[in-house]
């Protein structure tokens, strides 16, 4: 196979992923963030690698680009983006239980249960064996006993990230080494769908 081919590839698994993922779960992922916001709670955003771009692309278009009358700012932070406590935490303590570090202050005291949100992007979900963005699955663990949302963004299985999640929306790409480029370029269109969503959800879903 030569580079034309494997461009064409890319393209051709990509294009039926895409065919493939849940209308349904981007609705659901769009209705939950809108609770949030009607609630004034938080949404935490975060992913390892390439996916930590996405993730906080994603919580810039959530703060700007679903802004709407009538409805309070949606409050997101990237979690990913503050480098100095990251490092902090992952020098200082077990590495995989740095962002949920970073999320506990957000999840706790004056928010109300069910009113917060945390939503995860990760290529293979996290290993169900604790070996592989064990610290994605810590901070949907974390996410989960303080009574909020997690939605998670995945390809492959969905991993343990697919099986912790409220709403878990899913590329079906497997196959290497076109699965991975392909599922964080379709994580990014599955990012801007919900945001569009999100302009009018609370009308007519």
């Amino acid at each position: 196979m030569n580079t034309a081919d494997d461009i064409a590839m890319l393209w051709r698994n990509s294009s039926d992923a895409l065919n493939r993922i849940s209308g349904r779960g981007i609705l659901s992922a769009a209705e939950v963030l809108h609770q949030v916001r009607v609630q004034n709670g938080v949404v935490l955003v975060a992913g390892n690698g390439g996916s930590s771009s996405t993730a906080a692309h994603f919580a810039a278009d959530l703060t700007k680009f679903t802004r709407r009358i009538g409805f309070p700012h949606l409050r997101t932070v990237a979690l990913t983006n503050d480098i100095s406590c990251l490092t902090a935490w992952t020098n200082d303590d077990d590495p995989a239980l740095a962002l949920a570090h970073l999320a506990e202050p957000w999840l706790q005291g004056e928010h109300l249960v069910g009113t917060n949100a945390v939503v995860l992007f990760s290529v293979h979900g996290g290993s169900r064996e604790g070996l592989v963005s064990n610290n994605l699955v810590e901070l949907a663990s974390l996410a989960r006993s303080h009574g909020a949302s997690v939605i998670a963004v995945t390809g492959f299985d969905g991993g343990a990230l697919g099986d912790l999640a409220d709403v878990h929306v899913n590329v079906e790409m497997d196959v290497e080494p076109y699965a991975t480029p392909g599922v964080e370029s379709l994580h990014l269109l599955i990012a801007h769908a919900i945001c569009l969503a999100m302009r009018t959800t609370g009308e007519d879903l």
